[in-house]
């Protein structure tokens, strides 16, 4: 009977989205008086210019007071509106696009951001739009965070454009400012299309009372200011000490007085009572490096949502999701949250995905939030912008032409944070399909930037190149390579038979090579990884410092969550170059460093460190040797490369 019910609501809804696109296709009349009142007229085709859309060089402009809007009154300002004509009820960026066919132009590198690689939806004609943020939000931005540097003011402009835009640098020092930049513009967005709503509603209730008072049974105009659900933004973060940050954020832009469930928000996203958190503590954090004192102090659950929602005075939290404005969420909690309730509608009128930290989520679990490979699906990101199940009390003669096209997730705008850039991370940004384009920042590694040159001197250092036909293969490849060729050596080797540490990447990887071990039978090993207890870490670090475990097997997720100095290693094979750069040589350097002054420290020349790589590895090997060097390495005849 549940089923039944689902399935009639299903059907009410698709009928609802039919009999709205009949009214829209067939009624000329009453299309053009939509025109003539909806929230944003469409731009007449004369007014655009000829050139491809591309992101300006930054304007002091947009650090002035009238850069800000207060109202939604187009005639204010000459320059056209980047939030109008990107998500107006008839958008301009849509204009004489065949979404069904889009492609995009070859990367064209721009001065932003340090510089940055843009491409772009091919399309005839483009109306030049201003980034311009809604007066409240601005106003309360730089109250609380003063003058806007110059840096700030480039991303203000790029994502006030609504481009995607993805930062694959992201430095420790800046990414505070980064995320109280994009907060203020994630709230600019949500006051702005609530004020579109609320100055509709007015419209319509003068309209009515004028009709009924002239006795009248005019029709009322035809305003498509709303999607099929409210939430407008999602946030996607690793963990609960991260969603405080942004959510503090969005508290102080959002210009409200007063802030609901402040206090039980600050509890659940604090640590638990009477935890102790030692990274708090300067003494005990100085023995971490600061990425990592950064990303683990406070609260580091990853199971975790929140509904927030933006009223003109009031800000609440843990509103419930049908009713938020701003989705933040782990991608663990959101995926669990669905599993469990087989509801994700609340997704369907998202308009803009901020994602933080995503090298840090590749540390947990990618495949919450990844494109698969194989079927190119996403589980959270697929759900967006789908056509819901349920009406939700949807009033669909209000809901904007291109939702009900379905062509919302040609303008969801994404922006996405890392500190470095990977395949998994290039899969989900080239899949993006934003007309209004996109745009990611390009590193560069100069040798003496790479992490090779922090190693002490003298370590002995080889590269190993093996070749794979294809992606989809590279895993088998690797294996049979470390199976027939470097664990033989290392066994018939008299100094690498003993003390030596394996480091791999991948779990997948370190399950296959440690399912050999154990096979084999003759091979005296311990492991480390995430999953470890701390009594079995106590254990095979010991184990392996005294030499009563000839090997030790570690993934870079144990690393990443404990970063323990591992010490006793004469011989270190990295099974694949580690996607965090500064683990090479903080795990080389820490076979020779000591406890107490009357222990024996090997010299650098006794260290010896392999490394497999192959050309799918590049993007981790430029930030290892460099980024020329890297390039040689996968395209030169030469198949190993020493380094002193």
């Amino acid at each position: 009977m549940g089923s039944d019910n689902r399935a009639h609501v299903r059907l009410q809804t698709l009928l609802n989205i039919s009999a709205t696109h009949l009214r829209h296709d067939d009624d000329q009349e009453r299309s053009a008086k939509r025109m003539r009142v909806s929230s944003r007229p469409a731009p007449s085709v004369e007014k655009r210019t000829e050139r491809e859309p591309a992101p300006q060089e930054p304007s002091a402009a947009v650090d002035e007071p009238q850069a800000a809007v207060d109202s939604d009154d187009e005639t204010a300002s000459d320059v056209a509106d980047a939030f109008h004509t990107h998500f107006g009820a008839e958008s301009a960026d849509l204009a004489g696009i065949d979404t069904r066919d889009i492609h995009w132009t070859a990367p064209e590198h721009l001065s932003v951001l340090g510089g940055a690689s843009v491409v772009r939806a091919v399309r005839p004609k483009q109306i030049d739009a201003a980034a311009r943020p809604q007066a409240r939000i601005w106003n309360a931005f730089k109250a609380k965070y003063g003058p806007v540097p110059a840096a700030h003011r480039e991303w203000i402009d790029l994502v006030g454009r609504y481009i995607d835009v993805w930062d694959a640098r992201v430095a420790l020092d800046e990414h505070d400012g980064l995320r109280s930049v994009l907060a203020m513009h994630a709230m600019s967005h949500v006051a702005r299309t609530r004020q579109r709503i609320l100055k509709d509603n007015e419209r319509l209730a003068k309209a009515a009372a004028a009709a009924k008072a002239d006795g009248h049974d005019d029709e009322l105009p035809e305003l498509r200011d709303q999607g099929f659900t409210r939430p407008k933004v999602l946030l996607l973060v690793p963990f609960r000490n991260s969603a405080k940050a942004w959510v503090q954020r969005l508290i102080n832009v959002s210009g409200c007085d007063q802030v609901e469930n402040k206090a039980r928000f600050q509890t659940e996203f604090s640590l638990p009572p009477n935890a102790v958190d030692k990274l708090a503590d300067p003494q005990f954090a100085s023995r971490y490096p600061e990425d990592h004192r950064k990303t683990f102090v406070g609260n580091i659950d990853d199971n975790f949502k929140l509904g927030v929602k933006l009223t003109r005075k009031t800000l609440k939290l843990y509103s419930a999701f049908f009713e938020s404005d701003v989705i933040v969420a782990s991608p663990l909690g959101l995926r669990l949250l669905i599993e469990k309730e087989h509801e994700s509608d609340y997704l369907s009128s998202i308009e803009m995905v901020l994602v933080d930290q995503m090298d840090v989520m590749l540390m947990q679990n990618w495949d919450h939030v990844k494109v698969r490979r194989a079927i190119l699906t996403q589980f959270v990101l697929e759900r967006l912008n789908a056509i819901p199940k349920q009406a939700h009390d949807t009033d669909f003669s209000r809901v904007k032409p291109w939702y009900l096209d379905d062509q919302a997730k040609n303008l969801r705008q994404s922006i996405l944070l890392s500190s470095f850039d990977a395949p998994e991370f290039r899969t989900l940004f080239h899949h993006l399909q934003n007309v209004a384009g996109r745009v990611r920042t390009v590193a560069s590694f100069a040798a003496e930037d790479a992490s090779i040159a922090t190693v002490v001197p003298g370590v002995r250092q080889t590269f190993q190149r093996f070749e794979c036909a294809n992606a989809q293969g590279e895993a088998d490849a690797r294996l049979q390579l470390f199976l027939q060729k470097t664990l033989p050596h290392l066994e018939r080797s008299a100094v690498s038979a003993t003390h030596t540490m394996i480091v791999i990447p991948s779990y997948f990887d370190f399950v296959r090579v440690e399912d050999h071990f154990r096979k084999a039978g003759t091979l005296s090993y311990a492991t480390l990884s995430e999953y470890s207890s701390n009594k079995d870490v106590s254990r095979a670090r010991q184990s392996f410092f005294t030499g009563k475990k000839s090997f030790l097997l570690v993934t870079e997720r144990f690393h990443f969550y404990r970063r323990y100095m591992l010490r006793g290693a004469r011989t270190i094979v990295f099974y694949a170059p580690p996607e965090h750069a500064s683990y090479y040589p903080e795990l080389i350097n820490a076979a020779l460093s000591q406890r107490s002054d009357d222990e024996e420290v090997p010299d650098p020349g006794e260290i010896g460190v392999q490394v497999l790589y192959c050309k799918y590895d590049l993007l981790r090997l430029e930030r290892l040797v460099g980024s020329v060097q890297a390039r040689r390495m996968v395209t030169d005849a030469r198949t190993s490369w020493r380094f002193t």
